[in-house]
């Protein structure tokens, strides 16, 4: 898998910590992550007076405004709403009335990034605080729950008492890591940066459940920041930043977030089994394309602009023409991922977004 921000601490009328059980699992010597249980009055992330900016610090809140197109032009707004609608399926975010913005979002990742920021959970901070303090010795560090065999486990009140289906009510995250490498990884240029991965995973459930349970099956999130600018309280600034969301029934979304090199956000869209772009409302297209294996929209904070791309049946890799190793593979240039700028589909100007 694949923004400078002043903190906006989580409410605590939203937050209620319920403390964090110790039982097998404690910290070690070189990885201080215990288990961390926690309950709140409810999942749903909103703005509120104690905390007016929550949702700006929300995975979508950049790229979902800034889609919008500048112009009144139909089909690009018409693209528009049917690229949020599907966002909306993976974060649970309910649009404003206007459309162009949301006012509240309820998905695992969201909320996690919140509790982090909010410096109210105890071994959160020990981890924060223990990578810092490795910064500031100059050596590699790291704080990972599925080393520890520690747990994560949230738990939404509201939804106990409704008796909403169990992964409304209860949210695990097999994964939290934060590793400070000062040399960077193996093969790369990259030194003194801090990594972080969150992982969620929806619990099983019985056959005749399935149907009721919420939409995502699992999020697998990361994040690159400078060391330098690494925070143990609030947001860090963030360098790079990827969000794989999967569905039951539909598909997978992928956002990657470049916020210091091209200040670009890209969504890459792959459920082929059902029509998120009516495509063929541009000249080229027809209803047979509505159904590509590989979706991306590209939004370029710099230049204000959005396009898409699509391919179907390209793989991502092909055999390198240049090389007589069978082994050896470059980039398909047809693929969706891989295409130019002149083999958008379509492409508008955007409203600016301030901050990027």
């Amino acid at each position: 898998m694949r923004h400078s921000c002043i903190f906006a601490a989580v409410s605590m009328t939203t937050l209620a910590l319920a403390g964090c059980g110790l039982e097998d699992t404690g910290p070690s010597a070189f990885n201080p992550a215990t288990n961390v249980y926690l309950t709140f009055s409810s999942f749903d992330l909103q703005n509120t007076e104690v905390a007016p900016d929550n949702l700006s610090y929300t995975r979508f809140w950049d790229f979902y405004r800034g889609i919008q197109p500048a112009a009144e032009d139909s089909d690009d707004l018409a693209t528009t709403s049917e690229i949020r609608g599907h966002i909306e399926i993976f974060t649970r975010a309910t649009a404003t009335d206007s459309g162009t913005s949301y006012d509240s979002v309820r998905n695992p990742l969201d909320l996690m990034n919140q509790v982090l920021a909010s410096g109210e959970v105890t071994n959160f901070q020990e981890g924060k605080r223990y990578i810092s303090q490795r910064i500031a010795d100059d050596a590699a560090g790291t704080y990972n729950t599925r080393g520890n065999g520690a747990q994560i486990r949230f738990t939404d009140q509201s939804a106990v008492i409704a008796d909403l289906p169990l992964n409304d009510q209860l949210w695990i995250y097999p994964t939290l890591d934060w590793r400070y490498l000062p040399d960077g990884p193996e093969g790369s240029d990259l030194d003194n940066k801090v990594y972080r991965t969150i992982q969620y995973v929806s619990r099983s459930v019985a056959e005749d459940e399935q149907a009721a349970q919420p939409e995502l099956v699992s999020v697998l999130a990361g994040s690159r920041f400078d060391a330098n600018s690494f925070m143990t309280l609030g947001y860090s600034p963030t360098e790079f930043a990827t969000a794989d969301f999967l569905s039951r029934n539909h598909g997978s979304i992928e956002l990657r977030q470049d916020f210091i090199d091209e200040n670009t956000d890209t969504l890459f869209i792959k459920n082929d089994d059902a029509e998120v772009i009516a495509l063929d409302r541009y000249p080229g297209y027809t209803r047979e394309d509505n159904h590509p294996d590989c979706l991306r929209i590209e939004l370029d904070y710099n230049m204000e602009q959005v396009r898409i791309f699509a391919s179907d049946g390209e793989p991502a890799r092909i055999d390198d023409p240049d090389s007589t190793d069978e082994q050896d593979t470059i980039a398909n240039p047809d693929n969706c991922t891989y295409q130019e700028d002149a083999d958008a589909i379509t492409s508008w100007t955007t409203v600016p977004v301030a901050g990027r």
